[in-house]
């Protein structure tokens, strides 16, 4: 038996437990209120999720793929303003294959976040391992895929410090203003146990890859506003150097702007949100990159939701005609009394001048120790 399908095996043996496990106990535990110190407590997330592609225009043959995403959030409080803070993840590592069927295969478990963090009554400072605060779309992007797109520039574990203060009223609303300083993870934590991702180094290039801390992000966040909880924008700048390898690239600079709330109509609740980026001298070569997303979804008849969302990608490139990418999804789904979540959804995309339509569902559950 060779080596790569021991590790399959082992995969797909343990990750059906683990998230048999960690539903039995979310089911079975209140959740931790620790008043002394050293305390723990966890925020934990467990997902199923299936795809399917399907649709006679799909330039890949049709494909299954059902795996699991686990976020464990685990804190570790050393006195009232001192804790020790970690993202755990479980998650598929690579993508799968085209054409090919996977069941809980290229799943990696890995730290996204390791910091250290001081957090006083209306500022915090944290150092360590983190993701840094530019944009949302990744974040509220409404249903099972609506995040896809945004993603792309999420600025996720960089190793460095960040510091925020939170200032605001009633009526003005809070508004946090952030900044951080950092480069790219290349420490032991950048792998991955259970299926190997491959460490970073210093060689393999990138923006933020440097030996020197010269990448940053600024952001500016509001909630709240004309005194309605959930109505809000975020608004981010970065600023990323080319990788100490990258002999022949330049510094990525890159702009977010976003609007989001909650608005009832009826009897029907609807949490809306826009953004807009651009990245300049994308990954530090000659083109630019744009994004625009549109989301929203719909909470009606107590535990059911409708989910829309659409993104436009576009590549500005140089010296060449610009190169425009979609992305498109919509969703429905329902909520138990338990907190257990089912959604069902059909998504297209467009990339590279290649079509692909996946429906599939995604089953989440969360639950706090």
């Amino acid at each position: 038996m060779s080596g790569a399908l021991v590790i399959h095996r082992r995969v797909l043996d343990f990750t059906p437990a683990l998230v048999a496990g960690l539903l039995a106990i979310g089911l079975s535990s209140p959740p931790a209120h620790a008043d002394t110190f050293p305390s723990l407590s966890a925020d934990i997330t467990a997902e199923l999720q299936y795809e399917n592609g399907i649709g006679p225009d799909s330039a890949a043959p049709q494909s299954d793929f059902l795996f699991t995403t686990i976020e464990i959030g685990l804190s570790a409080g050393l006195s009232e303003n001192f804790r020790i803070e970690s993202l755990v993840l479980v998650e598929p590592v690579e993508d799968p294959p085209p054409g090919e069927n996977l069941t809980f295969e290229n799943q990696g478990l890995f730290a996204e976040e390791l910091l250290l963090a001081y957090h006083g009554e209306n500022w915090s400072v944290l150092a360590g391992k983190f993701n840094a605060a530019f944009g949302t779309g990744w974040d509220l992007g409404a249903g099972i895929w609506g995040v896809d797109f945004p993603e792309d520039y999420e600025v996720t574990e960089k190793l460095g410090l960040s510091a925020s203060r939170t200032f605001g009223s009633e009526t003005n609303g809070q508004h946090t203003l952030y900044g951080s300083l950092y480069r790219a993870d290349r420490s032991f934590l950048s792998g991955s146990l259970i299926e190997d991702r491959g460490r970073v180094r210093l060689a393999d290039g990138g923006t933020t890859n440097t030996k020197d801390f010269d990448s940053y992000t600024v952001s500016l966040t509001g909630d709240g506003l004309m005194g309605r909880d959930g109505f809000g924008y975020h608004l981010a700048y970065r600023s990323h150097a080319h990788g100490d390898a990258d002999l022949t690239a330049v510094r990525e600079h890159g702009f977010s702007a976003a609007l989001f709330g909650t608005i009832p109509v009826g009897d029907i609740e609807i949490e809306a949100m826009t953004e807009g980026t651009y990245i300049s001298n994308a990954e530090g070569g000659p083109d630019d990159v744009s994004y625009l997303t549109v989301g929203g979804t719909a909470y009606f008849a107590g535990s059911w939701n409708a989910a829309l969302s659409v993104t436009f990608r576009t590549t500005h490139v140089d010296d060449g005609a610009n190169v425009n990418d979609h992305h498109f999804q919509a969703t429905t789904g329902y909520e138990w009394e338990s907190g257990l979540t089912l959604d069902l959804g059909y998504r297209c995309s467009k990339e590279d001048g290649t079509n692909d339509h996946v429906v599939g569902f995604l089953m989440a559950y969360a639950f706090s120790l």
